[in-house]
């Protein structure tokens, strides 16, 4: 988002009772202070599950205290799609009002219209890693526990645009 020019940025931040959406949310704000771009309270809402009615709540809450957005960053494509919910109840269009990233890249996004640009998670190499680790424990191996990052991919559709004057 923020090298196709948007500076007011939303994120719609995960449960932070899982790993998944507090490091999502810290990964949020680092790319935005990396940008050089600060991240006000009220451009941050955090969903109680990762749901597609949550991501629609979570949305609505966002316009109503940040109207300005011209872009919103959810913690998974499910609340990303409550957010197209959300932009069509108040008459909005994405990416053409609003531009939405989410994050996993499930299946049968390109479906959507527009199509959701969403950061893809190698999954196939996580349930790799996971089997590797699991058979060296059970084979007597390195009891050390080891935190293991994989790269995820932006996979760029139709949902994000460079912002337009509202």
């Amino acid at each position: 988002m923020i090298e196709l020019g948007h500076t007011r940025i939303g994120h719609i931040a995960g449960p932070q009772n899982l790993s998944t959406g507090h490091r999502r949310y810290l990964g949020f704000l680092e790319a935005m202070r990396a940008g050089g771009l600060e991240v006000p309270d009220e451009h941050v809402c955090f969903a109680a599950a990762f749901t597609e009615e949550e991501g629609a709540a979570a949305c609505t809450e966002l316009l109503d205290v940040a109207p300005d957005l011209t872009a919103i960053v959810a913690a998974n494509d499910l609340l990303a799609i409550g957010c197209y919910d959300a932009l069509e109840s108040r008459g909005l269009r994405c990416p053409d009002d609003i531009s939405i990233v989410g994050f996993n890249d499930m299946p049968f996004l390109d479906r959507l219209r527009p199509p959701l640009t969403s950061v893809r998670v190698p999954q196939r190499e996580i349930g790799n890693v996971a089997a590797d680790l699991l058979l060296e424990r059970l084979s007597g191996g390195s009891q050390t526990v080891r935190e293991i990052l994989l790269e995820p991919t932006l996979v760029v559709r139709g949902s994000t645009a460079p912002p337009r004057r509202r």
